[in-house]
């Protein structure tokens, strides 16, 4: 029984997750193409921040508060099915989308990506308590697969001790930056003078990771860069 489960989780992964078709990387070619309808419009961006902007020029309000990164990007919105490929890889530990979720992320990088000659990627750290719970980090599970696409270092997730808080999913916007206050400790010596991309599965705020840079940013890290598999858009409580 354990070799058939086995062998039907191969078989799985080699179908698309969405459509159940034959399908190498986990999408078939006729998802992936709906898929773009969900991505993000690097031209209509701000670089900053991911809110519309014309030209892709940075916003009133970065321009007024800059954030501690250089640049910020998500790959797709996260709306329906991309929400639940998501749901199912984050909260039910369901391993056949992880190809799936890494092939969007490769089909729509950041535009500047091939500039910034990074040095090292840093998944987006879960406390220790939360990957107990969960059993995985889902921005761990992300940062190796693109590591081996691009050839990338990954830095080891004892690069970053995080406290445990409550998920900036449950909090209003005005909220968030206070949750994630001294929530990183970083060992300096990893990080000092290095151009680091920070993975992460969801933005919304962005406030986690502008916490994480500024951390790194005290702790020497010279550039910090972010790219997500998806942007949330902000609940109005």
């Amino acid at each position: 029984m354990k070799g058939f489960s086995w062998w039907r989780r191969f078989f799985d992964m080699k179908r698309c997750v969405l459509c159940h078709v034959s399908a190498a990387d986990g999408l078939c070619e006729a998802c992936s193409g709906d898929l773009k309808n969900l991505r993000l419009d690097s031209e209509r961006s701000c670089p900053l921040c991911l809110q519309f902007s014309v030209t892709a020029s940075i916003c009133g309000a970065c321009q007024k508060r800059p954030p501690p990164f250089e640049k910020i990007w998500a790959s797709v919105y996260y709306e329906p099915p991309l929400s639940s490929l998501l749901h199912a890889f984050k909260h039910q530990g369901d391993m056949s989308v992880l190809p799936a979720l890494v092939e969007i992320m490769r089909q729509h990088p950041p535009s500047w990506l091939d500039e910034v000659e990074v040095d090292a990627v840093l998944a987006m750290p879960l406390s220790k308590s939360r990957r107990i719970y969960r059993g995985f980090n889902q921005a761990d599970e992300l940062a190796v697969r693109l590591a081996g696409i691009y050839g990338w270092q990954v830095l080891h997730r004892n690069t970053v001790f995080r406290h445990p808080h409550a998920p900036q999913s449950t909090l209003k916007r005005a909220d968030r930056q206070r949750n994630v206050r001294h929530a990183f400790e970083v060992e300096k010596s990893l990080v000092k003078n290095r151009k680091l991309l920070l993975i992460d599965d969801v933005v919304t705020t962005g406030a986690t990771l502008a916490e994480l840079s500024r951390i790194l940013k005290r702790a020497g890290a010279q550039r910090i860069f972010c790219w997500s598999l998806a942007r949330a858009q902000m609940k109005k409580f």
